[in-house]
């Protein structure tokens, strides 16, 4: 068992590194996102994104033999690209797992694209292959001069993984969570979805003949080693790609960790789904498995869908928390607390939280509450929604009664805002308070079922999710001002940019102490915004 710390990539040798240097071959990538998100930002850090490709991938490809003919149709369309005369297929664990026909992938796209088409095997299972495999040098000995470079757009960021995800929101006292991985599956939570104070995350080792075999006896032994030897009482085991393909049998490897004093819990984490889907996953399991115990009575309040790198951190719900305890409930966040008790509320800080409330809603009627205290009027509506959903009534004070009295003209200027529909939905109010009335929503949604998750948080609010950059760009260029991560900077050039960082895309250099939407680096930047634009100071109003 190895612990995962975050770490900064410092070497800039890998294979991809040294395909890279020719300016006229482009890489595409196939399997899983949390392999595209690794790549993605080694490929930032190098400035050669221009020369990344990747197939977007559901689990089921792979099952049903449709990968391979998208993984097809992404190497025709880098063969269209201007400068590209070399295409790498750079292979995943899964791709060498299948086994596809790779000399006749290769021998049909060079004649379909005019390109040169091979296939790198990458990653711990290449090494474990029985058969030998060509190094990136073999390759690049292999191919004519370079002469020309590539001229091309740039995909978006691959978001963070479900995996990701969940091990970011499990964060109870006295709990680990171990991931079932092959080495480069912990390469992206290491280097850029693991905050730096984390110390409860760990890896499990299978060695080269589990993945033939089958890895639940290793995987067992080295679970209750960990359970044996640190003071953990409760255990997370995440799955991840190779493990969901292989079918591994998580009862198997969890039956006897009760003889060790720990319980444990399985979460089929695949690689496949983005942070959203799979926090949401969580959730919802950990919410099912807490009602078991359940009273009848309750005087607290659970924050749902939150996790630092998708949301911010928790101190920026401080002054709600207050709010609560002064009228004698308590507040749990789901994921980090024990959640002992009913709520008598379900606030949804995020669209992931909405498969727990909605069940919590449905099966024991408690009141669901989807919206943010953004500024003084979002405060006051918030409170006052909030208040009535428990029961209590509420008068606001003095300021927030005359917050927005005072009267802006309509501006014209168009704004894009990009991000969770909850979180949108308190700027916009913001912004229409100010006069701002051409204003356009969108989330990036890698799956369907994060789509329909963002779609269930807008409600009858109109948004766009976009799965790639030609489904964003006609908003993004018809914009006058964006809100959104900087992260789409890099992909769509310079604009007019209100910030709003999130772990999601950026990584842990996204995440700081006064971070999310109610945090005060966005309500600084905000206000500011609303100085320059709107006239006057807003700084206390956004307070």
């Amino acid at each position: 068992m190895e612990q995962i710390a975050a770490e900064e990539i410092t070497s800039f040798d890998t294979s991809m590194d040294l395909l890279c240097r020719r300016r006229d071959l482009v890489l595409v990538v196939p399997g899983a996102l949390i392999c595209l998100r690794s790549l993605y930002q080694r490929a930032a850090l190098r400035g050669v994104l221009s020369q990344l490709r990747y197939v977007i991938l559901r689990e089921e490809d792979y099952v049903v033999g449709t990968m391979e003919e998208k993984l097809r149709d992404v190497v025709r369309a880098a063969g269209n690209l201007p400068g590209v005369r070399v295409i790498v297929i750079y292979l995943s664990c899964l791709d060498i797992l299948v086994r596809l026909d790779f000399a006749d992938i290769e021998a049909r796209l060079s004649a379909e694209t005019g390109c040169v088409v091979r296939c790198f095997f990458r990653g711990p299972l290449a090494k474990a292959d029985a058969m030998p495999h060509e190094t990136a040098e073999d390759i690049l000995r292999s191919l004519p001069p370079e002469e020309t470079c590539i001229e091309a757009d740039i995909s978006l960021p691959p978001p963070m993984s479900d995996i990701a995800g969940a091990a970011d929101f499990l964060r109870a006292a006295d709990t680990a969570n171990v991931l079932v991985t092959p080495s480069g599956c912990r390469s992206p939570i290491a280097r850029m979805d693991m905050t730096r104070e984390r110390r409860d995350v760990y890896a499990a080792l299978p060695a080269a003949e589990d993945y033939i075999f089958g890895m639940e006896e290793t995987i067992r032994t080295q679970v209750e080693e960990l359970a044996e030897g640190a003071a953990f009482q409760k255990l997370n085991l995440l799955g991840s790609p190779v493990p969901a393909f292989m079918g591994m049998q998580e009862e198997f490897i969890l039956e006897n960790l009760s003889s060790c004093g720990c319980k444990g819990k399985f979460f089929p984490t695949s690689g496949f789904q983005d942070a959203v889907t799979g926090i949401a996953a969580a959730s919802l399991s950990l919410v099912w498995e807490a009602a078991a115990d359940w009273g009848t009575t309750s005087s607290c309040v659970y924050v749902l869908g939150w996790s630092e790198m998708l949301v911010g951190a928790c101190a920026q719900f401080a002054a709600a928390e207050d709010f609560f305890a002064k009228r004698g409930y308590r507040m749990h966040i789901a994921g980090r607390d024990v959640l002992s008790e009913r709520p008598v509320l379900a606030w949804c800080v995020s669209a992931a939280g909405l498969p727990a409330a909605d069940w919590l809603h449905d099966t024991y009627d408690i009141p669901v509450l989807q919206t943010l205290p953004l500024g003084a009027q979002g405060k006051a509506a918030w409170e006052r929604t909030a208040a009535k959903m428990l029961g209590r009534t509420y008068r606001a004070n003095a300021a927030q009664e005359t917050a927005g009295s005072k009267s802006y003209g309509r501006n014209s200027e168009r704004i894009l805002l990009i991000g969770d529909p909850i979180a949108s939905r308190a700027i916009v109010c913001v912004l229409r308070a100010y006069g701002y009335c051409d204003i356009r929503c969108a989330a990036y949604a890698w799956t369907d079922e994060t789509a329909e998750l963002y779609r269930r948080a807008a409600g009858r609010e109109e948004i766009l999710c976009f799965q790639t950059r030609e489904e964003l760009e006609p908003l993004w260029n018809a914009a006058d001002i964006v809100v959104a991560d900087p992260a789409f900077c890099i992909v769509f050039g310079e604009k007019r940019l209100l910030p709003l960082p999130t772990g999601y895309l950026s990584g842990r250099d996204a995440v700081c102490a006064d971070g999310g939407v109610l945090g005060a680096a966005f309500r600084r930047a905000l206000a500011a915004f609303l100085g320059i634009q709107g006239g006057g100071d807003t700084s206390k109003k956004l307070k």
